[in-house]
């Protein structure tokens, strides 16, 4: 006889009992093998797992490993707005205040800001209302922070309702940093255009001198005129030779190519210079006085941007006073040194003095030049540590000023 003995559910032993079957009959020995093929069948199900169970005993076992592997917050709130359990990592929750452990149930208008919770009820009620996912965005404080999450809402059954939330932060800051970035290209490109429809005027003006007062130079039939011709050549020379070095500087400082010399400056020597450039510049009638000041002052800087900084405030005084004085000097105020420049001229209209160092603020659309040089100035001036500031009304003069530290 044939017995199996199982151990622990599994088929471990077959024993074998030896008896005599020559006095069965056929119909005895048939009997005999269907009990035995039936003991055989019923070890089998015992050793051989149902194919039916194993996606089962799979989500029991790695189920709660999936949620938390997940990035996004899962949480299943009823259809009342009760909060019931967090599905998620701990590590997900981004909503302050809630616990993955909080057992007493609040109401989503509990914890959430009013103003994100009719967002998130409003997406809710439309999944009730429907009873499709439907996606929402919202935005709440973490962590002293703002983020912006993506909120996808899902029935689940005919009670709860499962909410998958995803920080899109990261996301929304790029996208408004690509929209301010093509503001600014757009801006860039519309300054471009303004700049060239500008200096072609600008520059043609002297050129159209220069070209027009040389072929007169070079007529035998004006020779008494040769050295006011001269004249007007030269100073239309200076004036292109002004605009070139304006656009230059301008585009060298914007790609951060201008080189700055840090060097000991004698104020006094760098004043008195532009001074004797600018004495016979003056309209007549106009006195130009370099104050009474301190020889013995010191700025640390470039003195040729230093310089150029006195030359082009300078040329403005000049050229928007017709009668009156300028005077111009320095004090010495605490570690810092404060220049002015100031003129009786006819002064900067009120709606224009907030914009007069933008690119092409002039004080009037018939004023030659580029509008530039006061944006160089500023851009000078702030790039070896100091300010530069204006008072002016229209009528009453202007006064420039600008700092620049002693060390």
């Amino acid at each position: 006889m044939l017995y199996l003995l199982p151990e622990n559910d599994t088929l471990q032993h077959i024993c074998l009992e030896m008896r005599d079957y020559k006095d069965k009959t056929k119909e005895e020995l048939l009997e005999i093998i269907r009990e035995l093929e039936e003991q055989l069948a019923s070890r089998s199900l015992l050793t051989d797992p149902c194919p039916d169970e194993e996606p089962e005993r799979f989500r029991e076992k790695y189920g709660k490993e999936i949620l938390e592997a997940i990035p996004d917050m899962l949480t299943v709130f009823d259809r009342n707005l009760d909060y019931i359990e967090l599905l998620s990592s701990p590590d997900t929750n981004h909503v302050e205040g809630l616990s993955g452990k909080d057992k007493s149930h609040p109401n989503l208008k509990d914890i959430v800001p009013e103003s994100e919770y009719r967002k998130i009820r409003a997406n809710m009620e439309k999944v009730v209302r429907t009873g499709f996912p439907s996606i929402g965005e919202h935005s709440l404080q973490f962590e002293g922070e703002t983020h912006h999450y993506e909120n996808l809402v899902c029935p689940l059954g005919d009670k709860y309702l499962l909410c998958m939330c995803r920080d899109v932060t990261s996301r929304e800051n790029a996208q408004r940093e690509l929209a301010a970035a093509r503001v600014k290209a757009e801006e860039s490109d519309r300054l471009k255009s303004a700049f060239l429809a500008n200096m072609s005027h600008e520059i043609r003006t002297p050129l159209n001198a220069i070209v027009g007062f040389s072929r007169l130079v070079i007529d035998p039939g004006h020779d008494g005129d040769k050295d006011d011709y001269c004249n007007i050549i030269e100073q239309n020379s200076e004036l292109l030779l002004c605009l070139f070095n304006d656009i230059l500087d301008l585009s060298a400082m914007e790609a951060g190519s201008l080189r700055f010399v840090k060097e000991k400056v004698n104020v006094y020597a760098a004043c008195l210079e532009e001074y004797e450039r600018h004495r016979m510049k003056v309209n007549k009638g106009v006195k130009l006085t370099l104050d009474d000041v301190d020889k013995n002052l010191y700025v640390i800087g470039d003195r040729m941007r230093i310089m150029q900084v006195l030359m082009n405030l300078l040329s403005n005084a000049v050229k928007f006073t017709p009668s009156g004085e300028i005077h111009f000097g320095y004090q010495l105020r605490g570690n810092v040194v404060q220049f002015y420049v100031k003129d009786t001229g006819i002064g900067i209209p009120a709606n224009r003095v907030a914009k007069i160092f933008e690119r092409f603020g002039k004080i009037n659309n018939f004023a030659q030049g580029t509008g530039l040089g006061l944006t160089v100035s500023r851009m000078l001036v702030e790039r070896m540590g100091g300010r530069i500031w204006v008072r002016s009304g229209e009528g009453i003069g202007t006064t420039f000023y600008f700092t620049l530290p002693m060390t």
